[in-house]
């Protein structure tokens, strides 16, 4: 007797992988700074989470790498954590972890990353700094 095939017919998901947003956002960065820094999406897994490394890079600095946040999610891509630092008036420094529940949130909360002060304030001193090589 023939064995028959017991798999069913898979759907393909729809929604774009956090990693192929990130990507996607890596290359408007190259774009804005005229190629004078890039980025960076370092993967890795650990406890079944999948995490993605978000660097920018000053290649005229020696390949100087800073990480600005890191994403976190099973799986399956929702809900996806986004864990990021940003000053505060109380102290220098504040951990924000975030939680989207879908594609929409997600990119909301990277538009609040990349948005905010201090990230900007990296971005411009890792500008300057690539130019003045």
């Amino acid at each position: 007797m023939e064995m028959q095939n017991l798999w069913p017919d898979f759907a393909i998901e729809k929604t774009k992988s956090p990693k192929a947003i990130l990507k996607e956002q890596a290359g408007y960065l190259m774009e804005k700074t005229n190629n004078v820094l890039s980025a960076e999406i370092e993967t890795s897994q650990s406890d079944g989470k999948i995490i993605h490394r978000f660097y920018i890079v000053a290649p005229a600095m020696d390949n100087y790498r800073y990480q600005i946040f890191t994403v976190t999610h099973g799986v399956i891509y929702y809900p996806v954590a986004v864990e990021w630092e940003s000053p505060t008036s109380h102290w220098p420094i504040v951990e924000i972890e975030q939680t989207a529940q879908n594609e929409e949130e997600f990119i909301r909360i990277l538009k609040e990353v990349f948005n905010n002060g201090e990230t900007i304030r990296i971005i411009s001193s890792l500008l300057s700094q690539s130019l003045a090589e």
